[in-house]
């Protein structure tokens, strides 16, 4: 016991004299998981709070719609193609300066493609217009490798919003970084922010109405928020959750505007809602919402809703193609539908055999005629009675999606 008492009392006279040789603590990094700790280490913010300033720029006019319109996509190896739906041909093909597409966003005043090409490091904006790439934008990061996934244009066309996956080249490997967000200045071509997640309503998925000042989001219960495009606070909201009646179900917008996202006053969409009924099934119709007014001027329920997948819709007719059928399967039988989106009623239908991976893609501005794409360089057309018309073939693959733009 003696012994065990003047051991312990050397350590504690000792103790003083081994923390004085002891090296310093140095203090470990953040954790994997914790986010705001690398945000401060790369320096940048945690949260964008508020988009820049900007001047309105509206979506084309309803008048554009009487305009002879048409479809633009990409086409591989590296070309944006401007097809016409008219006489089936291809009426302009603009190369890319750096290779390989990788995805395209339409911007709001419908007049730009921006492409990622370049191992998507690179956008660059092809003015449909004059049919040719106007302007190129490269993205790098010293010691990282960068891959643009994301690509939204803000209010005013002069800001980018840009999402980077980020790969750090070590010594003896490769290390992933978290991902980042850019605010990007489109003149001066340069990022102003650089930070780790988007406000909320954008992160939501808000859409920027036709007026090209206003957001249009969503809150917990699904009624329609009106969002101010700099600061993005509520100006308004429309209830899309109070019953029309007794037992009926609430509004479930599916984004899709009749209006083609042209009429800055009035929305006029598809929506869905639970059978008052029977409660295992849901109706679908469309309903008119005023922006001026915030409020719901019309709702025409169609009947039980319908299983379809691909809707294309051709505001000039207001009449939809529609499709169902297992996407990807050896030997795909589709139903083809067209609908007349003024009643709802189904105004023909066949069955056909397509090959794997093989789906509806566009409608002819008139709606008197469809197309089935993906997978192939070819377009199979059919007729407003859904009747086979011809096979299209192109140059190369068709690939990603594809817009309706006037002429």
């Amino acid at each position: 016991m003696r012994s065990l008492l003047l051991i312990g009392a050397f350590w504690l006279g000792a103790a003083p004299l081994i923390a004085q040789l002891r090296p310093p603590r140095v203090p470990s990094p953040p954790a994997a998981g914790d986010a705001k700790g690398r945000a401060g280490a790369r320096g940048d913010e945690r949260e964008l709070t508020e988009l820049p300033k900007f001047t309105p720029v509206p979506a084309p006019p309803l008048q554009g719609l009487a305009q002879k319109q048409f479809f633009w996509f990409t086409m591989y190896p590296d070309f944006v193609v401007q097809y016409d739906p008219d006489t089936d041909t291809v009426a302009k093909k603009v190369k890319l300066q750096h290779g390989l597409f990788w995805n395209t966003t339409l911007t709001h005043d419908r007049k730009r493609l921006l492409v990622v090409t370049g191992q998507q490091r690179v956008v660059e904006v092809v003015d449909l217009a004059a049919g040719a790439v106007t302007a190129t934008h490269s993205f790098d990061e010293e010691g990282l490798i960068l891959r643009l996934r994301d690509v939204r244009e803000l209010p005013g066309g002069l800001h980018w919003l840009l999402r980077f996956d980020r790969v750090k080249k070590q010594v003896d490997r490769y290390s992933f970084e978290p991902a980042q967000w850019w605010l990007y200045d489109v003149e001066k071509k340069q990022a102003t922010k650089k930070f780790a997640k988007l406000p909320e309503a954008l992160e939501r998925g808000a859409q920027l109405l036709p007026d090209g000042a206003t957001w249009q989001g969503q809150d917990d219960e699904g009624n329609l928020l009106l969002l101010d495009g700099q600061k993005l606070t509520e100006q308004g909201r429309i209830d899309l959750r109070t019953q029309r009646y007794f037992g009926a179900g609430a509004i479930r917008l599916t984004g899709q505007d009749l209006l083609d996202r042209r009429d800055p006053g009035r929305l006029r969409m598809l929506f869905t809602s639970n059978d008052p009924v029977e409660k295992s099934r849901s109706t679908w119709g469309i309903v008119e919402l005023d922006l001026v007014q915030k409020s719901i001027t019309e709702v025409v329920e169609f009947g039980p809703s319908q299983n379809t997948w691909g809707l294309r819709i051709a505001p000039r007719k207001l009449v939809a193609a529609a499709m169902t059928g297992s996407f990807g399967e050896r030997d795909q039988k589709a139903r083809l539908l067209m609908y007349d989106l003024r009643t709802g009623q189904k105004i023909a239908e066949s069955y056909e055999e397509f090959r794997p991976r093989r789906s509806l893609v566009a409608i002819a501005p008139d709606g008197d005629k469809f197309y089935i794409g993906v997978a192939g360089s070819d377009f199979e057309v059919f007729d407003a009675q859904c009747r086979r018309l011809k096979t299209v073939e192109l140059e190369g693959e068709i690939a990603g999606r594809i817009y309706t733009i006037d002429g």
